[in-house]
């Protein structure tokens, strides 16, 4: 999912949309995977897994893992994954991210 948002996030920022990351990784390892993967897209940390679990978006409805937001100018959600990447072939199509955004 990293790659995918990454390789696609000018498509993404030109529709006005912003992607969000948000991990339950620590700030300092967080900032350090940040920076490692040089990510264009917001990468925020949530240790205590508030915002993940506010947001419903545990695996198995328990466990925090990292999320994925695609946020309108509006600045509302038009998507969200928890994907882990684990499985390619299970990892949306860039068209379907871009119609969701262009829906707003």
């Amino acid at each position: 999912m990293v790659q995918l948002l990454q390789k696609n996030y000018n498509k993404i920022s030109d529709l006005k949309a912003e992607v969000i990351a948000i991990s339950h990784e620590s700030v300092v390892e967080n900032k350090k995977i940040h920076q490692q993967h040089k990510l264009k897209y917001i990468s925020l940390s949530d240790p205590t897994a508030k915002t993940i679990r506010d947001y419903k978006v545990l695996d198995f409805g328990r466990f925090p893992k990292v999320s994925f937001f695609i946020v309108d100018k509006q600045g509302i959600i038009r998507w969200r994954s928890t994907h882990s990447g684990a499985n390619p072939d299970d990892l949306p199509k860039i068209d379907d991210l871009l119609k969701a955004i262009q829906l707003a």
